[in-house]
């Protein structure tokens, strides 16, 4: 697929845990969104100007809860798979495909979060 050369893009990293608070650091070799905190149903939204091609745009996120880490691309100009809503849960990184449902991407580092339920869904 086609891209222009560049286009404004807004990514989406909510927080879908029950009382849970997640760290998330979401940086590009140009801008680094620093350290923000999530409370449950909050998000972390950025809107940026990709560049595809030569020098293109990747944006990757390290995610804290407890003593889990995850760390993935949230954004890479180059794939044309991008996902730009990503839900954090019990079990780690989902896209959001509509309402509830999501589709799962990216796991804990070393293993699911022990809570009782796999996500407050907290609105779009």
């Amino acid at each position: 697929m086609a891209h222009p050369s560049t286009q404004m893009i807004t990514i989406d990293v909510k927080n879908e845990l029950c009382s849970l608070k997640v760290i998330a650091h979401c940086q590009s070799k140009d801008d680094d969104l620093r350290a923000q905190v999530l409370d449950t149903g909050s998000a972390l939204s950025w809107n940026f100007t990709a560049r595809y091609g030569v020098g293109a745009t990747v944006f990757w996120c390290n995610l804290t809860v407890r003593d889990k880490r995850l760390s993935f691309t949230a954004f890479n100009a180059d794939d044309d798979k991008n996902d730009i809503y990503w839900v954090v849960r019990k079990e780690g990184v989902y896209t959001r495909i509509y309402g509830p449902a999501a589709k799962f991407q990216f796991g804990w580092r070393n293993g699911a979060l022990s809570v009782a339920k796999s996500y407050c869904y907290a609105g779009p």
